[in-house]
């Protein structure tokens, strides 16, 4: 099976190129990058990559006269999700006319580990799919925020978060987290980016992305699915990155593309970042009294306790040492 990987990018460039080895190294056969108004010299830190295609997002009247991809082509300019998804579309048919088999859409902040056990092999992974499935859905892992500052966090961080939410909202995991607007301490699930996952769509399956997470006929019944693997997320690791993330949120709309409201944490955070006042010294500060997991926090995790003595199935955190593994044996970071 032959597998391409579509980023869509804004000012990634601590993340993409090893996010990129990466999949080389795993499997893939060819990666489409669309890079969404990025100032960071991302397009210069790759462009010796052979298997890699650099473009510009796609325009919104590309694909106007296509009437199924109207949520799209009509929201682009205000939603960066919708852009992103007429980037997966377009590298959909380059995917097809290539003869690739399978289509990965991800950003440059996740990884796909079709196993956390051994080193992932996307070739054997998608050999073993029932024919009758078109879409593969991983499952997110969120790499646990410990650190000020990593080097190369995907050969570095090996700790993720399991669980999203529990059934019993006794296990369910908080994180206190200061409002500089309100003067308090507010209450927050210990979880703080998507926990949908991505998805790999079969090339010569004729579907369109619903959203960023999902895909559909283009009548918009669902596809045979499969649920499988696992989507690693690196979202907001260190304090640069948590700056950066925020920064390019600046200007994001406060709802979703589907009209839902985004999630009060991001909102605040964005505030902290765009709209409090803080200079770079001080949201370092604000991240690493606020976002970071301290020692304490993370042996308290690792301990897995709750209403004293109870233990919660599964644990919220996982060890995942396969990408480092990867990194160790197959990429050059000199």
């Amino acid at each position: 099976m032959k597998t391409a990987l579509v980023l869509t990018v804004k000012n990634e460039v601590r993340l993409l190129r090893n996010n990129l080895l990466y999949h080389k190294a795993v499997g893939i056969c060819h990666a489409f990058i669309y890079f969404d108004d990025s100032t960071d010299g991302g397009k210069k830190s790759i462009s010796d990559l052979e298997f890699v295609t650099l473009q510009d997002s796609v325009s919104a009247e590309k694909y106007s006269g296509n009437p199924y991809l109207k949520k799209f082509t009509s929201q682009a300019k205000e939603h960066h999700t919708a852009r992103q998804c007429l980037n997966t579309y377009d590298a959909l048919a380059q995917s097809k006319k290539l003869g690739y088999d399978w289509l990965i859409s991800i950003d440059a902040d996740e990884l796909v580990a079709t196993t956390v056990h051994t080193v992932s092999n996307l070739s054997d992974f998608f050999n073993k799919v029932p024919t009758n499935v078109t879409v593969v859905n991983f499952e997110t892992r969120e790499a646990l925020q410990r650190k000020l500052r990593y080097n190369s966090v995907f050969a570095e961080e090996t700790l993720f978060k399991a669980q999203h939410t529990y059934r019993s909202r006794f296990k369910n995991i908080t994180k206190s987290i200061y409002n500089p607007f309100t003067k308090e301490q507010e209450v927050f699930s210990y979880w703080f980016g998507q926990y949908l996952g991505k998805g790999a769509i079969k090339v010569k399956s004729e579907l369109i992305p619903y959203n960023v997470h999902r895909y559909r006929h283009q009548d918009g019944t669902k596809p045979v699915q499969l649920n499988a693997g696992y989507l690693l997320h690196y979202h907001a690791y260190d304090a640069d990155d948590f700056i950066k993330k925020f920064t390019n949120f600046s200007n994001r709309p406060t709802t979703y593309l589907s009209g839902t409201k985004v999630q009060r944490l991001k909102l605040l955070l964005r505030d902290v970042v765009n709209n409090s006042g803080m200079n770079q010294e001080a949201l370092e500060t604000y991240f690493k009294e606020n976002v970071m997991f301290s020692k304490k926090e993370v042996q308290r995790l690792q301990k897995n306790r709750y209403l004293g003595f109870f233990k919660r199935n599964p644990p919220p955190l996982q060890e995942i040492t396969t990408v480092q593994q990867v990194f160790r044996t197959k990429i050059d970071l000199s």
